[in-house]
C-alpha cells in the first residue's frame, strides 16, 4: 500500500467522483460541475490549499485550508476550512497523519499556529475529541449569519 499526502493538482479533476463522496460525508452535497467550478477557483487562489489524502493513487480524504493574517500581531496562520477522511478508512491514522501534513505545510509556509473550527453538533462529538487527541484546543466559539 502506497499512502502520501500532496496538493491538489488539475489531474485530480479525474477523481471527481471521490471527491463528491468526501463532499458528501462533510455534509456538502453538490454536483460535478458545482464542485469543479469550486475547486477550480480555490486551487487558483494564492492563499489556499488543498492537500489530498491519497492510499494506493485513490483520493481517500483532503484538508483544505487557507493561509490568513493575524490582525493582533504580525505574521501568518493556517485556517483549515474543510477537512475529512472517507469513513471507510477512518479509526486507522489516516486523520492524524493528514493533520500532522498540513501543520508541515503551514509550518512550511510560516504560519504560526494553525486553527479550525468543527460545528457544535452531537453527531460532531467524535471530530472534536480527535481534533484534541491531535493537540487542538478549544479556544472560542465560532458565529455566523447569512447575509441575503
Amino acid at each position: 500500500m502506497t499512502r502520501y499526502t500532496r496538493l491538489f493538482e488539475e489531474k485530480d479533476f479525474n477523481q471527481i467522483n471521490k471527491l463528491l463522496q468526501l463532499y458528501y460525508e462533510l455534509g456538502y452535497p453538490t454536483t460535478s460541475k458545482e464542485l469543479i467550478h469550486r475547486l477550480s477557483k480555490i486551487n487558483n487562489h494564492k492563499d489556499y490549499y488543498i492537500l489530498l489524502l491519497i492510499e494506493d493513487e485513490i483520493i481517500i480524504g483532503f484538508s483544505g485550508m487557507c493561509r490568513m493574517m493575524f490582525y493582533e500581531n504580525d505574521g501568518n496562520y493556517m485556517r483549515i476550512l474543510s477537512f475529512v477522511v472517507n469513513s471507510n478508512f477512518r479509526g486507522n491514522g489516516f486523520g492524524s497523519l493528514l493533520l500532522k501534513e498540513s501543520e508541515k505545510l503551514a509550518d512550511k509556509l510560516n504560519c504560526k499556529v494553525i486553527t479550525l473550527n468543527s460545528g457544535i453538533r452531537t453527531e460532531r462529538e467524535n471530530a472534536h475529541k480527535f481534533y484534541k487527541a491531535n493537540g487542538f484546543e478549544s479556544k472560542s466559539y465560532g458565529f455566523s449569519k447569512s447575509i441575503n
